[in-house]
C-alpha cells in the first residue's frame, strides 16, 4: 500500500528519506512481509515527532495503527504497555489475553496460547498494521518479553512494528537489540540534526524573510541544528518582537512531541539565564557567532534544555551536569569520576549529545544548555559538584583560573584552595578580567587562618589593585608595613613594598622598610636577592635619593663579594636602563635592551621590566626601535585602555612621539596615559605624562593648555624623582614660550644640579644644558650659552645626533653670523638622521634666516620649503608660523588671504605683529631682534612692511596710531602676540 501524499509531509523538515523507508516498510508489510523499525536519536533530535507523523499518515492510508509509549512511571506495571497496545475489550483484545497467556515464558505457550495467537493473527490478517511503541527502552520487562514473541512469529504477518529509542547508555537490552538483529526485515533509522538549510526551512514563514538568512545561521550556531533548541530559540525569538503566533496551531515538525514537554516545571529562575545572544558556538562562522536578532529572554530556551535531559533517563542526565558542571575543562574520564559513573556510560551519553548536536568539541555547544541544567539541580548536590570538581581540576594540574571558578561556586576549606585563589588572582588581572581577580582575593581573604596568610593575600591585593589603579593599595599599605615588622611577609613580597611606598609618595617609610629589607636574615637567599636586586635598581633610576639613602650591596660602603645570583628580566632591564642614565647609550646597552623586550610579552612579564627596557632604547637616542617595541605592546593590550600596565605604556609612547617630533601624537599617548589611571594613582611618577603632555603643547603653540596641566597639584616628592626632572624640564620650556627666559633658567639649572647629584647626567635622557642655552640667549648671554653648549658636547652622549645637531643649532646662534649657515646644515643633516622633525623645524627656520641674512634668499625660500613640508609632517603648523611666517624677504609663500599690498592690522603676518607690537611699546630694533631672536636688518624689514599696510610713515607715526589701543583687540593672533610680549 502506499502512503497518502499531502502537503502536511513537507512539514517534516529534513525527513523525507526516513519517511520514505517507513513508507516502504509498510507498504511490504501489506504485501504479507513484516518488518520492524527500530528509529534511534540522541535527546531532542525528534524521534517522537517522526514517529507520531508517522503514524498520522498510516492512517490517512488506512492502515490499522496500535501506539504505545513506554515510561518510567509504568516500568514496573506489569503489561503496561501490552494495554496500550491491545486494549482488553477493543478488537485486538487476544493481544493482551496473549501476553498474559504466556506470562514470563519464552516458549511453548500451551493449547490456550495458541488459540489466542490464532484469533489476533485472524485479525491482523484483515488489514495493514503498525504497532508502535515510542520510549521502548522504557517498557516493562513483561511487554518487552511479549514483543520479542510477535517478532518472532509475525514474519509473514501484514504487521510492520516501529519502535524508537534513545541513542546512549539507556538504550534496548541487549537482549532485545539480539533479537533485532535475527529480523531479515530490520531496519535501523539514526535521526541527526538539522543542517543549515533545514533551520531555514523551520524559519521560513515564520519570521520576515529578509531575517531568515541571518537568524538561520545564528540559530544553527547556538542549538547544532537540535530541532528542540531551533524551535525554543524562535520562540524566544518571536516573543521578544512580539510578532503574532502561528495561526493555525503548532505544524508538524521535528520537534518532539512526548508528554515529558509539557512536563518540564517552570521555574522563576529560568528567566535569568541570559539571552541566547550571548551564548557563542565553536563553529560559528565569524561574524555569527553572536545572534544579531536573538531573543533578549529564554525561558522558551531554557525549558528546552531541559525537556530532553528530564527523559527518565538517569545517566543521561548525571552524565549532561558533569558536562555542565566542568565545561571546557570536561573528558570522558573527568566526567565520569565527577559523576560516579563508568566510562562507558559516558562515552555513550558523549555520543548521545554528540549525534543531537548538543555537544561540540567535548563541550556544550551553548553555555545556557549547562546553565539551565544546573539551575534545576538542588543547591547542596550542586555544591557538592563544584566541591568535586575543584578537587579534581586540581589534582590534574588545571590551570588556576579554572580551578577557582569552581572554589568560588562551592567553596573548599584545605590548604591548596587558597594558594589556587591567589594565583588564579593574579593569572585573571593578566588576562584583563578584573572581576574573577578581585573575587578570588575576597575569597582568599575570608579563607586566610593564619598571620602569613593574611599578610600573602593582601600582598596579592596590592598587586592587583596597583595594576587597576595604584590609588587602590594606599588602604592596604599600612597593613603590610605592619606585617613586615612583625616579620610575616616573605622577603621577596616585603621589596615590592618598598617601590608601592615609594610611588606613592611615602619615602620615610620606604627607606625604613629598605633598610629593614636589607639586614634581614633571609636577604641572601636567591629569589629573595633577585627581588631586592631590582627594586633597588628601579629605586635608582626613579628615586635615587631613597635609594642612596640605604646601605646595601649598592652602596660603596659595604664590600661587594662576587657570586652567582639568579637574574629577572626586570633587574636585567634596570640593570641596562642604569647604565645608559649614567654612562651614556652605547650599541650593546641598544642590544641588551632589545634582547629584553624581544623575550618579553604583555601578559606575561611585569610593566617594569618593559618600562625599563623602552626607556633604555628612549634615553639611549633610539627612539625609532623603541616605537616599534612599544607600539607591539600597546597592540597586544587589545582594547584594554586602562591600567596601570597600559597608562606606563602609554607614557612611554608619548616620550618617544616627543622625542621624533610628532608632536599630536604626543599629546594623544599623554592624555590616554593621564586617563588610563586616576591622577592621584600616579603617584610620584605623573611626571612623566605631564612633562609629554605640557611640552608636546607648548610647542604646539598651546601655551594656555600647557599652563592649565602645569597648574595640577603633583605630589612633592615627585621633586625627587627621575619623574620630577622631567617634569621640570618640560616646565622651563613653557616659561621660554611665554618669554619668561629667567623663570626658565631657574628651571634648566636645577634639574642640571639634581642630575649631576644623581649621577644622571646624560644628555639623551635630560639635555638641560642646551635648554638653559636657550634661556641664555633669550637674556643676552650668549657666551654664557656657548659654554654651556660646549660643555654638553664634551658629555658621554654628546655626540648622538639629537644632541649634536641641537647643540650646534645654538652653538651657531652665538657664532659669528658668517659661520652660522655651515654649522647648521650640519645640525640640519643630523636631526634628519635621527628623525626629531621639532628640532629640525628649529634648525631650518634657523638656517632661513642665517642664508637670507648672507644674502642667499633663494637658498632660504628652498630651506623654507623644506620646513613647511616637515612641519605638515609633524603637526607643527603652529610651530611653523611662530618660526616662519615673513621672516625671510621677498620669501614665497605668503600668508593665506593676503596679497602683497593689502591694507589694514588684519592683514599683518604673526612675525609682523610681534615686532610690532615690541615697537608700540618702545623698545629700539636691536632689543626687538634679541627679544625675537632675529637680526637687527630683519626687524627694519619687518617695519617697513608694517608701515605699508597700515599707512604710516615711521615709529612716530606707529605709535600714535596706536595709542591708547588694545594691541589684542585686533585679531586672535595680535592678542596672542601682545600677551605674550607682556608676559
Amino acid at each position: 500500500m502506499e502512503l497518502a501524499d499531502s502537503g502536511d509531509l513537507s512539514e517534516i523538515f529534513e525527513r523525507t528519506e526516513e519517511m520514505a523507508l517507513l513508507a516502504h516498510v509498510l507498504a511490504s508489510a501489506g504485501q504479507g512481509e513484516g518488518g520492524v523499525v527500530l528509529v534511534n536519536a540522541g535527546p531532542g533530535v525528534g524521534r517522537t515527532a517522526l514517529l507520531d507523523a508517522f503514524l498520522r499518515k498510516a492512517t490517512e492510508s488506512g492502515a490499522r495503527v496500535c501506539a504505545a509509549a513506554g515510561s518510567s512511571a509504568e516500568t514496573e506495571a506489569e503489561f503496561g504497555v501490552v494495554g496500550q497496545l491491545f486494549p482488553p475489550n477493543g478488537p485486538l483484545g487476544a493481544g493482551f489475553r496473549l501476553a498474559r497467556a504466556i506470562g514470563s515464558r519464552d516458549a511453548d505457550p500451551g493449547l490456550d496460547a495458541d488459540r489466542l495467537f490464532g484469533t489476533l493473527c485472524q485479525e491482523l490478517r484483515r488489514r495493514p498494521t503498525v504497532i508502535a511503541v515510542d520510549d521502548a527502552q522504557l517498557a516493562d520487562a513483561a511487554s518487552l518479553r511479549f514483543l520479542r514473541y510477535l517478532l518472532r512469529r509475525l514474519r509473514t504477518a501484514p504487521v510492520m512494528m516501529v519502535l524508537t529509542e534513545p541513542t546512549g547508555p539507556d538504550a534496548l537490552p541487549p537482549s532485545f537489540q539480539a533479537e533485532l538483529l535475527r529480523h531479515p526485515q530490520c531496519r535501523r533509522l539514526g535521526l541527526l540534526p538539522l543542517s543549515r538549510d533545514g533551520v531555514t526551512q523551520v524559519l521560513a514563514g515564520q519570521v520576515d524573510s529578509d531575517r531568515v538568512p541571518r537568524l538561520a545561521a545564528d540559530f544553527h550556531a547556538i542549538s547544532g541544528g537540535n530541532p528542540l533548541l531551533v524551535h525554543a530559540l524562535l520562540a524566544d525569538h518571536r516573543a521578544a518582537h512580539r510578532l503574532s503566533p502561528v495561526p493555525s496551531g503548532p505544524p508538524i515538525s521535528s520537534v518532539p512531541s512526548d508528554p515529558s514537554d509539557a512536563s518540564v516545571p517552570s521555574d522563576p529562575s529560568v528567566s535569568s539565564v541570559p539571552s541566547a545572544s550571548s551564548a557563542s558556538a565553536p563553529s560559528a562562522p565569524s561574524g555569527s557567532s553572536v545572534p544579531a536578532a536573538a531573543p533578549a529572554a529564554s525561558a522558551a530556551f531554557a525549558k528546552a534544555a531541559l525537556a530532553w535531559a528530564y527523559r527518565d533517563e538517569p545517566v543521561l542526565f548525571d552524565v549532561a551536569c558533569g558536562f555542565a558542571v566542568l565545561g571546557e575543562s570536561a573528558t570522558p574520564a573527568r566526567v565520569a569520576c565527577l559523576v560516579d559513573r563508568g566510562a562507558d556510560a559516558v562515552d555513550q551519553v558523549m555520543t548521545a549529545l554528540d549525534t543531537a548536536g548538543l555537544l561540540d568539541g567535548g563541550t556544550f555547544r551553548s553555555a545556557l544548555v549547562g546553565k539551565a541544567l544546573l539551575e534545576h539541580v538542588d543547591v547542596e548536590t550542586r555544591a557538592e559538584l563544584r566541591r568535586r570538581a575543584a578537587r579534581l581540576l586540581h589534582g590534574d594540574g588545571a590551570p588556576a583560573t579554572v580551578v577557582a571558578r569552581h572554589l568560588l561556586a562551592a567553596p573548599v576549606a584545605e590548604p591548596w584552595a587558597g594558594r589556587t585563589l591567589l594565583a588564579a588572582a593574579e593569572k585573571a588581572m593578566q588576562e584583563g578580567r578584573e572581576e574573577l581577580s578581585l573575587d578570588c582575593l575576597r575569597l582568599a581573604g575570608q579563607s586566610a587562618t593564619t598571620e602569613q596568610e593574611r599578610a600573602a593575600v593582601v600582598m596579592a591585593r596590592v598587586k592587583i589593585g596597583w595594576e587597576i589603579d595604584p590609588r587602590l593599595v594606599s588602604p592596604w599599605l599600612d597593613e603590610l608595613v605592619a606585617a613586615l615588622r612583625r616579620g610575616d611577609l616573605r622577603s621577596g613580597d616585603a621589596a615590592w613594598i618598598v617601590k608601592h611606598l615609594a610611588w606613592q609618595d611615602r619615602f620615610p617609610e620606604a627607606v625604613e622598610s629598605l633598610a629593614a629589607l636589607a639586614a634581614a636574615g633571609d636577604a641572601g637567599e636567591p629569589g629573595v636577592e633577585a627581588e631586592l636586586h631590582f627594586v633597588r635598581h628601579w629605586l635608582r633610576h626613579s628615586c635615587p635619593p631613597l635609594e642612596a639613602s640605604v646601605p646595601g650591596p649598592s652602596n660603596p660602603t659595604r664590600p661587594r663579594t662576587p657570586r652567582l645570583r639568579r637574574v629577572s628580566p626586570a633587574s636585567y632591564a634596570g640593570e641596562v636602563l642604569g647604565k645608559v642614565l649614567t654612562e651614556g647609550p652605547d650599541d650593546h646597552t641598544v642590544a641588551m635592551a632589545e634582547e629584553i623586550l624581544r623575550g618579553c610579552r604583555y601578559s606575561e612579564t611585569v610593566v617594569e621590566a618593559l618600562e625599563a627596557a623602552l626607556l633604555a632604547l628612549v634615553y639611549a637616542g633610539r627612539p625609532d626601535r623603541a616605537v616599534f617595541w612599544c607600539d607591539g605592546l600597546l597592540q597586544q593590550a587589545g582594547t584594554r585602555s586602562t591600567g596601570t600596565s597600559v597608562a606606563i605604556l602609554s607614557g612611554i609612547r608619548a616620550e618617544i612621539a616627543l622625542r621624533q617630533g610628532a608632536l599630536p601624537a604626543a599629546e594623544q599617548y599623554a592624555r590616554s596615559a593621564l586617563s588610563a589611571i586616576s591622577l592621584p594613582g600616579w603617584g610620584v611618577a605623573v611626571g612623566s605624562p605631564l612633562a609629554a603632555l605640557v611640552h608636546s603643547t607648548t610647542a604646539s603653540g598651546m601655551s594656555g593648555v600647557a599652563g592649565a596641566w602645569l597648574n595640577q597639584a603633583v605630589p612633592d616628592g615627585m621633586f625627587r624623582t627621575r619623574h620630577g626632572l622631567l617634569y621640570t624640564h618640560a616646565r622651563g620650556h613653557y616659561h621660554l614660550a611665554v618669554d619668561r627666559p629667567a623663570a626658565a633658567l631657574d628651571d634648566f639649572l636645577t634639574c642640571g644640579g639634581l642630575a649631576k647629584e644623581w649621577g644622571m647626567d646624560v644628555p639623551t635622557f635630560l639635555p638641560w644644558r642646551t635648554s638653559a642655552a636657550q634661556a641664555q640667549l633669550a637674556l643676552g648671554n650668549p657666551g654664557q650659552a656657548r659654554a654651556l653648549v660646549r660643555e654638553q658636547l664634551a658629555r658621554p652622549g654628546g655626540s648622538t645626533p639629537r644632541a649634536r645637531g641641537v647643540a650646534l643649532r645654538l652653538l651657531a646662534a652665538t657664532g659669528e653670523p658668517g659661520r652660522r649657515p655651515a654649522l647648521l646644515r650640519e645640525s640640519v643633516n643630523l636631526l634628519e638622521s635621527c628623525g626629531d622633525q621639532v628640532e629640525l623645524l628649529r634648525a631650518l627656520a634657523d638656517r632661513c634666516q642665517a642664508l637670507d641674512h648672507v644674502g642667499a634668499p633663494a637658498k632660504a625660500r628652498m630651506t623654507a620649503r623644506h620646513a613647511r613640508n616637515v612641519a605638515d609632517a609633524c603637526g607643527g603648523d603652529a610651530l611653523f608660523r611662530k618660526l616662519f611666517r615673513d621672516e625671510v624677504p621677498g620669501r614665497e609663500g605668503e600668508s593665506e588671504g593676503l596679497t602683497g599690498e593689502e591694507q589694514g592690522s588684519a592683514s599683518l603676518t604673526a612675525a609682523e605683529r610681534r615686532v610690532t607690537a615690541l615697537a608700540a611699546l618702545g623698545h629700539s630694533n636691536r632689543e626687538i631682534g634679541r627679544k625675537l631672536f632675529i637680526t637687527k636688518s630683519t626687524v627694519e624689514q619687518h617695519l617697513t612692511r608694517v608701515y605699508r599696510k597700515l599707512g604710516v610713515r615711521n615709529r612716530a607715526d606707529l605709535g600714535d596710531l596706536l595709542a591708547g589701543t588694545n594691541l589684542g583687540a585686533g585679531t586672535p593672533a595680535l592678542a596672542m602676540a601682545s600677551s605674550a610680549v607682556a608676559g
